[in-house]
């Protein structure tokens, strides 16, 4: 549970109007298809002494349907040069009796 000390602490962090990252690529195939997902991530939120992103977005039209999909990266992954990273893993919504998994990172930002 973040204290209000922890959450001042943590908004401190960031410039909440740049700190997003893009997401882009491609899902898993289902039903001899696939998808790409392009977007951009929320802005941060607190998570365990860290941060993570929410996304959300509608996958491209492919084989006559799209995938809608809501889900939150992983906490923060540091990179050297200042920068960090998020894992992004999900399943889309189902639609035609299937789901596509993705799996990947959001672009790199800068702390």
């Amino acid at each position: 549970m973040w204290s209000n000390m922890d959450n001042q602490a943590f908004t401190g962090r960031f410039d909440f109007h740049v700190h997003v990252h893009a997401h882009n690529g491609k899902t898993g195939c289902d039903q001899g298809h696939a998808h790409l997902h392009l977007g951009v991530t929320g802005l941060p939120v607190p998570l365990n002494g860290s941060h993570q992103h929410m996304i959300r977005g509608i996958t491209t039209y492919d084989d006559g349907h799209t995938h809608a999909y809501y889900a939150g990266t992983g906490p923060a992954i540091q990179l050297p040069g200042g920068r960090h990273t998020h894992h992004i893993a999900f399943e889309t919504n189902e639609v035609d009796r299937h789901r596509h998994r993705v799996d990947g990172y959001a672009a790199a930002s800068p702390d």
